[in-house]
């Protein structure tokens, strides 16, 4: 047998279907259609046909009636903590700056190697995507050589462009 509904259930239909016509979001569009639908059938109907369960149903409708079309939204999500705290971020970002390691040998920096002197200098593992976009974000440039062949010569390059200017 199914569960009786609440005297206002037809004004909450009413209510998200006004709703449902003002929005294009998926989720919430489903979580509308749910309440609007649970006002005429069976909640474990709405449930089976909407693929939820009958308990997400109730949620929604009890989340609705208190707080709105915004109580339906999800809430965001705060972003994840950084591994590093802010001295060893500091430490890292000068390491790139004076292209120096933690010991102070010079180094040219990759992903990789700034990735394994992470890892030995604090016993943190980061990802290489990690890195780059936390490096990015910071305002640093990874500098990399210009690539020249190896079997190129100097000497003739040097007079193609003596050539090239006059």
């Amino acid at each position: 047998m199914a569960r009786p509904k609440p005297a206002d259930m037809r004004e909450l239909a009413e209510r998200a279907q006004k709703d449902l016509d003002a929005i294009d979001g998926k989720r919430l569009t489903v979580k509308l259609k749910s309440i609007r639908a649970a006002a005429s059938s069976p909640i474990a109907k709405v449930a089976e046909v909407m693929e939820v369960t009958v308990q997400s149903v109730l949620r929604w409708i009890a989340e609705y009636r208190a707080g709105g079309l915004d109580a339906l939204r999800p809430a965001p999500k705060a972003p994840r903590r950084s591994k590093l705290d802010d001295a060893q971020k500091a430490a890292v970002l000068s390491w790139l700056d004076t292209d120096r390691t933690a010991a102070g040998e010079a180094v040219h920096w990759t992903l990789d190697g700034l990735r394994a002197a992470i890892a030995e200098e604090f016993g943190v593992t980061l990802a290489r995507n990690t890195i780059w976009v936390w490096i990015r974000k910071e305002g640093q440039r990874q500098l990399v050589p210009r690539p020249r062949h190896h079997q190129s010569d100097a000497a003739a390059q040097e007079d193609f462009k003596k050539k090239l200017r006059s």
